[in-house]
């Protein structure tokens, strides 16, 4: 996680960062940074408190200092990846924007702003190519979480019919990259309705879930309170008029309503990227 720093301390973070190879002394330093020796070291004091020096009153990160620079200018080089693409910045001046844009914007607001940002680039790739397997998706998307929209629809209806599952999760899902490997996420949501009993409501909510890979069932695996499952085996088809890219998985599933657990259902569900 990206530590809640103020866009002067980023500043020094990542000069500690890059001078790790050479320390230099908090006077030296100072000089490097162009201000007071008395307002570097109460930076560094600071950083001390957090766990992010080696020593008290020295340039040395520690090890969870380097961890938190590292994800730092990663944070940073995104931004700027991102902001050379939506207007012309160089250089130092690029840097500066990087750094206080991260400042300004939430961690969420920059993951989903990555996110788009990685699929655009991807879809620009596609051109004319219209069906996209799954692994090919893994292969080609920068590692990162990418959310996606998505509907549950009952099985063996003429007319397409919202599934009671498609409540059973919470919207949007979630798509993770890494090292060519995706796996989805989808995080169970608790689902209150009215009961046959006049004036009762009854909780429940889907209690497992197998996905159709191969032509048979698969169970998904469950990680406290989401189900996860290979995206790998699907085949996905883009429409570049709309930068559409969606895909259909055949599901099976039981839910429990109060003290009853349900018989299996099945349903479809289409996921859509854009």
């Amino acid at each position: 996680m990206i530590p809640n720093l103020t866009e002067e301390k980023i500043n020094y973070l990542l000069f500690l960062y890059e001078i790790q190879d050479r320390p230099l002394s908090v006077t030296a330093a100072a000089g490097a940074c162009g201000v007071a020796k008395s307002t570097f070291s109460r930076t560094l004091r600071a950083f001390w408190e957090m766990g992010y020096m080696e020593e008290s009153g020295k340039t040395v990160l520690s090890a969870s200092g380097k961890e938190r620079a590292r994800e730092l200018r990663h944070e940073v080089d995104q931004m700027k990846e991102w902001l050379q693409s939506e207007i012309f910045l160089q250089g130092s001046r690029l840097e500066e924007e990087a750094r206080r844009t991260v400042c300004a914007l939430s961690a969420d607001t920059r993951k989903r702003l990555y996110s788009r940002h990685r699929l655009s680039i991807f879809f620009a790739s596609l051109k004319s190519v219209t069906e996209i397997p799954g692994e090919r998706l893994c292969f080609q998307l920068p590692d990162g979480e990418y959310e996606f929209a998505f509907s549950i629809y009952k099985s063996g209806q003429e007319e397409a019919q919202l599934s009671m599952a498609d409540q059973g999760f919470y919207h949007p899902g979630l798509l993770r990259i890494h090292d060519g490997r995706g796996e989805i996420f989808l995080k169970i949501r608790e689902v209150e309705q009215d009961s046959r009993v006049p004036g009762m409501r009854m909780r429940g909510q889907v209690e497992s879930l197998s996905c159709r890979i191969h032509g048979r069932y698969c169970p998904c695996k469950r990680r406290n309170d989401t189900f996860l499952f290979p995206i790998q085996p699907f085949n996905f088809f883009y429409r570049e008029e709309e930068r559409l890219l969606q895909t259909s998985i055949e599901m099976e599933f039981t839910c429990s309503a109060g003290p009853v657990h349900m018989p299996k259902s099945r349903a479809r569900m289409i996921l859509i990227f854009k």
